[in-house]
């Protein structure tokens, strides 16, 4: 998912693991090792066409890796938070959670996560959640944000409380007696705290994220059965490659079916007054024939699991598309725009190059509207689009 939602999920990980020991420190590790798994992207530099494809949410999401990292990194948080009382075992613990969560949300999405490195190169993809939800970031960032908002707020008072804490401790040093003074004892109940009520939050915001989750496994199951029961009388030889959730929700699902020559998209929400219709993208795979045996070739086809279709483009060049991955629908230029598409050539040294490209003139607000729009039910603009 987004790096933003990896970061959030990994500070309220954090929170709830080590916050109780380190405070806002315990949100800070969390923070990074929900990171860390993605900076794999810092050796695209190094990396050709090829190996960039296999490398992002490669090696660095494997279960090996996720065990190994627990390993790596427990003696040092050890080392590093020993006198707060922090264990080599609660440290292993606290990387192999954030680090897991991080991998098992990438799972989520449609893109593919290689969970099996270096074994196998297999991507896993559940496909119950797009790339970026709000609905599931939005609670998790709430309880980020929280602790800071009320260290702020708490700050003069222990700034108050620390002063007559010195005072209480200065006076009574000068006395014999042992223990606490009365005032001490006092002061020590009145202490300002937050950890208790960011723990609390961070409880209600990952709960209500995992409730979430577990929607969208119910909402995908109603899907896959509402399209399931409609292809075998509609599309005879068919079968269904993936139902995969639409931009940020869980209401409106794409579905994708696969016919000797060709892919049937369809779309259903359950506010459908309607069964939605059928999109039909003919493979036309013989266009990228002189590509075959090429490594590059090769790659694009392991990284859309043998999803794809090719199309001539207006520069003559092939474009291999991604069919696992929703189109764009632009309403201003009425026209649909793959999502995942490479354009493919040979350059002046007989070299085949793949340049990804991104639908750059496009009009988003009002494609994020029509999806608005189609996920209520109303069905009749979206289906006006022809496909690419």
């Amino acid at each position: 998912m987004d790096s933003i939602t990896q970061a959030a999920l990994g500070g309220v990980v954090g929170e709830l693991v080590l916050g109780r020991k380190l405070g806002w420190k315990g949100m800070a590790w969390g923070l990074f090792f929900g990171t860390l798994p993605d900076l794999d992207i810092i050796a695209y530099p190094w990396l050709d066409e090829v190996a960039r494809l296999k490398w992002h949410r490669g090696i660095s999401h494997s279960l090996l890796v996720m065990i190994a990292a627990s390993f790596a990194f427990a003696r040092p948080l050890e080392l590093l938070h020993r006198k707060k009382g922090v264990s080599a075992r609660r440290a292993g613990w606290f990387v192999f959670l954030v680090w897991s969560t991080h991998v098992l949300i990438d799972v989520f999405t449609t893109y593919g996560t290689q969970i099996y490195e270096p074994f196998s190169d297999r991507r896993v993809s559940l496909n119950n959640m797009a790339i970026i939800d709000l609905f599931f970031t939005l609670p998790l960032l709430f309880c980020l944000m929280i602790r800071p908002i009320r260290g702020l707020v708490y700050f003069p008072k222990r700034i108050i409380w620390g002063r007559k804490w010195s005072k209480a401790r200065a006076e009574f040093s000068e006395s014999d007696e042992i223990g606490l003074s009365p005032e001490m004892e006092e002061l020590v109940e009145q202490k300002p705290e937050i950890e208790p009520t960011s723990q609390g939050l961070a409880k209600i915001g990952i709960s209500l994220s995992c409730l979430y989750v577990v929607f969208s496994f119910v909402m995908k199951g109603w899907a896959y059965s509402q399209v399931s029961s409609r292809i075998g009388e509609e599309i005879p030889g068919a079968k269904i490659v993936s139902v995969s959730p639409t931009f940020a929700n869980v209401i409106l699902w794409r579905a994708l079916v696969e016919t000797e020559k060709g892919y049937w998209v369809t779309y259903w929400s359950p506010f459908d007054r309607e069964p939605g219709t059928y999109d039909y993208y003919e493979k036309r795979h013989e266009l990228a024939q002189a590509f075959e045996g090429q490594e590059l070739f090769g790659a694009l086809k392991w990284f859309a699991r043998d999803h794809w279709l090719a199309r001539r483009g207006p520069d003559g060049k092939v474009i291999l598309v991604d069919m696992r991955f929703s189109e764009h629908r632009d309403p201003s230029h009425d026209y649909q725009m793959p999502v995942f598409q490479w354009h493919l050539s040979y350059d002046d040294e007989g070299k085949m190059v793949a340049p990804s490209y991104r639908p750059g003139r496009m009009d988003y607000k009002g494609a994020l509207g029509l999806v608005l729009e189609r996920l209520w039910g109303n069905q009749r603009r979206w289906e006006e689009m022809k496909p690419f």
